[in-house]
């Protein structure tokens, strides 16, 4: 039995790891936007971090996108409107459009939950929003009027005038994208590979790539200023100003800067990769985490990966139409009788391809698929109404279940629980 020390004993009590979970949330909006400046060129140059808001993205018509991030445990009830948060977030925004009025294209407000529409009345932000787009007056209104009560509220609160509250409100938009903070990696990874260069990569070199970005929206969200600037210190220049201008510069992540993270992570074709400690197992697909792990290990695209949860879950649902229809035991014989079919084809696919030097899970992913699509073709009428995508999905369940390799075999990473 080990000693009981702070080493083996885990605090629950500490919200530390929950709170710095969160702010790597919006670290991560942060990484989103930036890859969309390669991926949508001419939408936006560039991403200014916490000034004035988290984040600020300056558009290629000179106006500006203001972002505020919050974030929410998913079990909790959705956002109403007169949550604390929300106001804080509607103040601030308010108080931006009175100090640049006609700057801003739009102001969101984002979230990893979502925003509660049960009833219209002043808790339903949405509802407020679209009230304040298709009718923005509040004159002659009521004061118990859930719209007008909104703007008001606002308006005192920020110290702005009733007019331009209603602007601000006109250009407000709530993102909800209903995902845990813990789970946004993926949505980072899909950012990524939107990129040209990127579309094609390993796995494990986005998910570098990913917190590479990450990283430098936590700088960019810090004081600004990474390195010393020498102009600080001439005689002959305004301290201020120049202080001002290098923490801005700091702030900023432009195009430039995001090229020149994927420009130091693109490897050459075949170079060995190492996952471990960069696979977040609470960020993988429930029930998928050794599939993921082991496609990465063997250097599959992470298109392809991605693609391979979405086609398990298409198997898995095949299954429960096959359960509803004929009974369990028959859905389970049809199952079990796929699953073999394509074991073979994953075999003799591995086999095909592990004569490649190098990394071969991409070349196996490929001969796997021509495979199975043959056999689809030469088999379909005893294949029980299963299309190539089923049988794909059948491959990544075949993986999770350890029967189908991507690459030597290694050590998995398991979860705790």
């Amino acid at each position: 039995m080990s000693e009981y020390s702070p080493a083996t004993a885990l605090d629950c009590d500490d919200p530390g790891d929950d709170t710095i979970a969160r702010f790597r949330y919006q670290f991560c909006i942060v990484a989103i936007n930036a890859f969309q400046l390669i991926s949508n060129p001419g939408s936006a140059v560039s991403l200014i971090c916490e000034n004035f808001e988290d984040v600020i993205v300056q558009r290629s018509d000179g106006n500006f996108d203001a972002l505020q991030v919050k974030t929410k445990l998913r079990h909790l009830p959705p956002l109403k409107a007169n949550e604390l948060a929300v106001e804080k977030s509607l103040i601030r925004f308010a108080k931006l459009n009175a100090r640049f009025p006609e700057r801003f294209s739009s102001f969101q407000f984002v979230t990893n939950h979502e925003m509660w529409e049960e009833q219209e009345n002043s808790s339903n932000l949405l509802w407020l929003l679209s009230e304040v787009r298709s009718s923005p007056k509040i004159k002659g209104l009521r004061k118990t009027n859930p719209k007008r009560a909104l703007v008001e509220k606002i308006s005192e609160a920020s110290g702005t005038p009733v007019d331009s509250v209603i602007q601000m409100l006109q250009r407000t938009k709530c993102v909800a994208r209903r995902e845990d903070v813990k789970s946004i990696d993926r949505a980072v990874s899909d950012a990524i590979t939107q990129c040209t260069d990127c579309a094609n990569l390993p796995y494990a070199t986005v998910l570098k790539l990913a917190d590479d970005a990450i990283a430098a929206a936590f700088h960019a969200s810090c004081n600004g200023r990474k390195t010393l600037v020498a102009k600080l210190y001439a005689s002959d220049v305004d301290y201020h100003e120049v202080f001002a201008e290098a923490s801005l510069e700091g702030k900023t992540i432009d195009t430039k800067i995001i090229s020149d993270i994927i420009s130091e992570r693109l490897q050459a074709e075949n170079e060995l990769v190492d996952i471990d400690g960069l696979v977040n197992l609470d960020s993988l697909p429930k029930g998928l985490s050794r599939m993921v792990q082991k496609m990465a290990k063997g250097g599959v695209e992470t298109v392809r990966i991605q693609h391979m949860t979405d086609l398990v879950r298409s198997l898995e649902a095949l299954e429960v139409r096959w359960a509803t229809k004929f009974g369990r035991e028959k859905a389970k014989a049809q199952m079990k009788d796929v699953l073999g079919r394509t074991l073979t084809e994953c075999v003799e696919a591995q086999v095909e391809s592990s004569n490649t030097k190098g990394l071969y899970g991409s070349a196996q992913y490929t001969e796997t698929k021509t495979r199975l699509e043959k056999r689809l073709s030469e088999e379909a009428d005893t294949l029980h109404g299963c299309r190539i995508e089923h049988l794909m999905g059948a491959v990544g369940a075949l993986t999770e279940d350890c029967k189908v390799w991507w690459s030597d075999e290694f050590e998995l990473q398991e979860h705790s629980s």
